[in-house]
């Protein structure tokens, strides 16, 4: 009895290895091969849910160009884009942060603007793979240093520098601390903002946080906490009508 249960278990373990790896098979042919894999589950025209994290949407589309992607040429000007609103990366390292910042930006339609030098290429398979298929609702602009930044920045109608750091003494959630054209500046993960941004910035404010045991904020998170409260601040001005404060720095 023992031996034929054995026997059995071995070849039902054999048949389900099998399987396995003839559906790993078929699901890397199909990521190599542009419209491969649909199965009659598929919706026609969908993108199977696996290549979520491998194409743009534009890329899945097969009318579209065959055009190598990059963060620059991503995303264009759209009407619907916040024109009151910036987000900086200056020096940025880590790609899956400025990806996930990227979809941050898509999902508020605020522009999104990338200081050099960074910490990886503008055509990064991770940077493109944080934000999935959102590349195409950002608008993002790479600048080939600080000076090139400022001196966009100065040519522009209006606007502020805020500076955000851990070594302000003004909470980022200060009423009156953002304005209509504030750009929200966000140093390196590692080194923070350089010494010219604390000097351009019009205000400098932080996030706070319990220093005890933990050094900073993920990039990410802080990117996404003082957009969302600029934000919140901004439409509150629009609806209430009310002209914004000075905020001390």
């Amino acid at each position: 009895f023992h031996k034929t249960f054995a026997a059995r278990l071995q070849f039902f373990s054999e048949r389900i290895c099998c399987r396995l790896m003839r559906s790993l098979a078929r699901g890397l042919h199909a990521a190599r091969l542009p419209g491969a894999g649909l199965g009659l589950c598929q919706r026609p025209g969908r993108v199977p849910f696996w290549r979520h994290r491998y194409v743009s949407r534009s890329a899945a589309d097969p009318g579209s160009s065959n055009v190598a992607w990059t963060a620059e040429s991503a995303g264009a000007r759209k009407e619907w884009q916040r024109d009151d609103l910036h987000v900086v990366l200056v020096h940025p390292q880590i790609p899956g942060n400025a990806g996930s910042i990227a979809r941050t930006c898509a999902a508020t339609s605020v522009a999104l603007h990338l200081v050099r030098p960074l910490g990886f290429e503008t055509d990064s398979t991770m940077l493109k793979r944080a934000g999935l298929d959102y590349w195409d609702f950002v608008t993002c602009k790479v600048h080939d240093d600080w000076d090139a930044f400022y001196h966009f920045f100065k040519q522009q109608e209006r606007g502020r520098l805020i500076a955000f750091s851990k070594f302000s003494n003004v909470s980022y959630t200060a009423p009156g601390t953002y304005q209509p054209g504030d750009w929200l500046l966000f140093g390196a993960e590692t080194t923070g903002l350089p010494p010219e941004a604390h000097k351009a910035a019009d205000s400098i404010v932080k996030i706070p946080m319990v220093e005890t045991h933990v050094r900073s904020l993920n990039l990410a998170v802080s990117a996404g906490v003082g957009t969302f409260e600029a934000i919140r601040q901004l439409d509150e001005l629009k609806t209430s009508g009310l002209r914004p404060k000075a905020s001390a720095q």
